[in-house]
């Protein structure tokens, strides 16, 4: 048949079936009659001649079916048929379709939004023109003990004129600035960035335009570039403030442009340059121009077409080398430069944790899709007689198998109609629960990959799951199916499959226990861990002092002891400090070297981390000195306190008081500043709870000054109350002063703690998922074999067996299987739990008190997933039972 008349035909038989039937019942019709007519002639009799024709016909129905066969689009016809049938039988069994939809929508919604911020952190290229091609520069300074330290000018200025594989290189350093002027005054996060940064990342303003060279030149007119956010909330989305000026720490200051409202600035997490900077300036100074060992540069590298990173690293690699050989300034350790693609290192912390996750969720819809499986297979066990009598009807079995796979398929269906409201509905409850550090989950979206790869899961597990009955279905035999239940009917009672499924269910959910024991028991040891100081009762801010208002350094110390003396006074403060960097924040780290005064090579040493605090600042956390004192007022010469780290390390078995080192606070890059140790103080975790970090270095604020600066502040009352009352002390020394970061000095220490909490706390809502679904395994089963033992239970009982014997022959059953899954389960996780290795603190991948926790929880939810049955089956009973024989 031509195609034109096949599809005319398929139309014809889809939407005009009624037509298409009358039709056939004509010709059916018109046939019978004019065989009965050619008999009737022959003699026959009228009624004889219409049995004869019909036997000669071959059966009306039986025409009709093989007709409607032959047709073209038959086998949608069919189809269409059985997807009917199928939607009636999961209507007349509402709570069994219920449990499986439900089932499927909690394995796909989980897995949908966990994939979600997988693709958008792991997967999708970072939202820059060619991402693929931007590359990220380190400072390899292992020995120093900062194996990702940022760059200097000048090696940024090598780059720049020595590569040939990369066609730009952009560097940025975050830090803050006060925008004063229309309204209250307001610290802001800004990005000093090179006139290039923007198009080297390959990002455009939404309006107006990025940095020129003409805005970094001596002399150039001060110009920022504003955020979406800061550009509607303060300025009410107002176009015309492109080209008009704003006061910047009090300096008139051009907008020149605003950021789109979906830009982030996606850099290494350890870059120490937050995702929600608000602004952007251009550097003013010659930064290619300072001290080589002054390395505060964040580099960006955008690759020639064509360059692979391959190609990018061994060319940067041989620039480092020859400016190792050229500049005595690195001394004979050389500089090490690593290069690595953008797009990998900003997930690097966190890809293990994600995929993690990932494998958790994927684990729970296996065990979610065998419980569906178990279940299919239950009910195609009960409609065993069903199938043999569609089976004596002249069913085929390629036609139960595609009954089957429509029935699993819609299934399916359902759980992802159910999935998708339920996954968007966890990736919002992520995004509103997961801690600050965690905050790119926000760029997860339900889009079109995650949508795709959402119908693709359902689609297959929906394939997967409709192919379990089929062991039922085929060994179904007419005879002995339909023959009339009782005794004859009785025989043992078998579940193979089902029992094979379940014990596969107890062994996923055993790894996922396993897994969510060791994260519960490494952050109960995060929480143990002492940082050094104390944090509770306390209120912390930060102040940027205007160097303009106040000259440093006797305006700047000045004012600086006035700001403290108000806040000390305000009622319930019991002391007050300030510090350079408070414990566990966002902010660039400051460190440099450090060297006895009596060594001769002053290019290579050890670094530490610097901060500089004010006095009173260690009593106010707590901090006693191990040896010496704390700073004082009456301090005018270089004088420092170390941690007792350092002083091990620079006089072991001798005290540190009064002893000299060479340090380097000014940042030039070569310890050359003589200073006296004046005390010894515990190492305090001000970067990280777990890892051991370098020594750390104090300095008087009166001596080396840092702006901003971080108060901390001690009270006898909530921290909170407390906040009014300080911003009114500071707004009565300068109100024109922004106070800003205000908050509990815990929230600093939670927050190092809040990553781990979070992915704890998801691996233990799946762990607790999965051990529910695999009890409703065991339960599933064991109910089942109590069922069809219903009859052998009463007779058992009327004979005089003992209830409790009854009881632990069933338990027994069920408690087998535990056994089995519980030993396969450990045997997984054994060889699978070092993939959490990154992911412990104190705390071993093979951790006896998890697998052991696990394995107990396990038996005690199993145990009570089987007594139910068991007692059940105690309550058979003998008359009903017998009777209903």
């Amino acid at each position: 048949m031509p195609l034109p008349s096949r599809i005319a035909s398929f139309w014809r038989n889809l939407f005009r079936k009624t037509a298409v039937e009358r039709d056939l019942d004509e010709e059916l019709t018109a046939a019978l009659e004019t065989l009965q007519d050619r008999l009737v002639a022959a003699g026959m009799h009228p009624d004889e001649a219409r049995r004869v024709a019909v036997l000669q016909l071959g059966g009306v129905e039986q025409v009709k079916e093989d007709v409607r066969d032959a047709r073209v689009g038959a086998w949608l016809d069919a189809t269409l048929l059985d997807t009917r049938y199928a939607l009636r039988g999961l209507a007349k069994a509402p709570a069994f379709t219920c449990v499986i939809v439900l089932t499927l929508a909690l394995g796909i919604g989980a897995n949908s939004a966990i994939f979600s911020v997988v693709h958008a952190l792991l997967l999708a290229p970072l939202p820059y023109r060619d991402a693929d091609r931007l590359v990220f520069v380190w400072s390899d300074m292992t020995d120093a003990g900062y194996p990702r330290a940022p760059l200097s000018g000048p090696e940024l200025a090598d780059l720049r004129t020595r590569s040939t594989t990369v066609s730009g290189f952009g560097a940025i350093w975050a830090n803050t600035t006060a925008l004063t002027g229309d309204g209250d005054p307001e610290q802001l996060r800004i990005g000093l960035v090179t006139d290039n940064f923007f198009d080297v990342l390959g990002a455009v303003p939404a309006l107006g335009r990025s940095f020129r060279a003409d805005d970094s030149a001596p002399g150039a007119r001060p110009a920022i570039l504003l955020g979406w956010a800061l550009f509607e909330r303060r300025y009410g989305g107002d176009r015309s403030l492109v080209g008009r000026q704003i006061l910047v720490n009090d300096r008139p200051t051009t907008v020149i442009g605003v950021m789109p409202k979906a830009f982030r600035l996606l850099l290494p997490p350890d870059s120490s340059v937050p995702d929600d900077l608000q602004a952007w300036t251009p550097f003013q100074s010659r930064i290619t121009q300072g001290p080589r060992g002054q390395q505060y540069l964040r580099v960006v590298g955008r690759m020639r077409p064509g360059v692979t990173i391959a190609d990018a690293r061994a060319d940067i690699t041989s620039i480092a080398s020859h400016i190792s050989r050229e500049f005595t300034e690195y001394g004979a350790a050389g500089r090490v430069l690593t290069t690595v693609a953008l797009q990998q290192d900003d997930v690097r912390e966190m890809r293990s944790a994600l995929i993690a996750l990932f494998a958790g969720v994927a684990i729970l819809l296996v065990i979610a899709c065998v419980n569906v499986a178990s279940l299919l297979i239950a009910r195609a066990v009960s409609r065993t007689k069903e199938t043999a009598l569609r089976l004596a009807l002249g069913a085929g079995r390629a036609r139960l198998l595609r009954q089957c796979l429509i029935e699993g398929l819609l299934l399916a269906g359902l759980g992802l109609v159910a999935g998708l409201p339920a996954g968007y509905g966890v990736l919002r409850m992520l995004v509103a629960l997961r801690p600050e550090s965690l905050s790119r989950i926000e760029l997860s979206r339900f889009d079109p990959p995650v949508l795709l790869f959402t119908i693709g899961i359902a689609l297959a597990w929906g394939l997967l799951f409709s192919l379990a009955p089929l062991v039922e279905v085929f060994k179904a035999g007419i005879g002995p199916s339909l023959q009339r239940q009782g005794r004859s009917a009785s025989g043992p009672v078998r579940y193979r499959a089902r029992a094979a499924l379940v014990v596969l269910q107890i062994a996923l959910g055993v790894v996922l226990l396993v897994g969510a024991g060791l994260l519960v028991r490494t952050f109960l040891r995060v929480q143990q861990v002492d940082p050094g100081f104390k944090s509770d009762r306390m209120l912390t801010f930060r102040v940027a002092v205007p160097f303009q208002r106040y000259r440093p350094p006797a305006g700047f110390n000045a004012f600086s002891r006035q700001l403290q003396q108000a806040v000390a006074a305000v009622p319930g403060v019991t002391s007050v400090g300030a510090i350079s960097h408070l414990p566990f924040d966002d902010l660039p780290n400051w460190g440099g070297g450090y060297l006895p005064e009596t060594a001769v090579d002053r290019t290579t040493g050890p670094n530490a981390d610097y901060r500089t605090v004010t006095p009173g600042l260690f009593e106010t956390l707590g901090v006693r000195p191990l040896e010496g004192r704390v700073f004082a007022e009456a301090d005018v010469t270089p004088v420092v306190i170390v941690d007792d780290r350092l002083a091990r390390r620079m006089w072991p078995g001798r005290s540190a008081i009064d002893q000299h080192l060479l340090v380097d606070p000014g940042s030039n890059g070569t310890p050359s500043q003589k200073v006296t140790v004046i005390g010894v103080v515990p190492h305090l975790r001000v970067r990280s709870l777990v890892a051991d970090l370098t020594e750390q270095i104090y300095f008087p604020e009166r001596l080396v000054l840092r702006n901003p600066m971080a108060y901390v502040v001690r009270a006898d009352r909530d921290p909170a109350a407390l906040a009014a009352d300080v911003r009114k002390a500071i707004a009565a020394v300068d109100p024109r002063l922004p106070v800003y970061d205000v908050r509990p000095f815990d929230a600093y220490v939670e927050g190092a703690r809040a990553a781990r909490r979070f992915t704890m706390q998801l691996a233990g809502a799946f762990a607790v998922v999965a051990l529910a679904l695999a009890c409703v395994g065991v339960y599933g089963v064991i109910a089942y074999s109590v069922a069809r033992r219903r009859h052998e239970f009463g007779v058992r009982l009327a004979l005089g067996a003992e209830p409790r014997r009854v009881v632990r022959e069933v338990m027994r059953e069920g408690l087998r299987l535990a056994l089995a899954g519980s030993i396969a389960g450990v045997a997984v996780a054994l060889g699978t739990s070092r993939l959490l290795e990154t992911q412990l603190y104190g705390v071993r991948p093979h951790d006896p008190i998890s697998y052991g926790a696990t394995v107990l929880i396990l038996g005690a939810a199993a145990a009570i997933a089987c007594w139910i049955p068991a007692r059940r089956a105690t309550r058979v009973s003998p008359m009903e039972a017998l009777r209903t024989e």
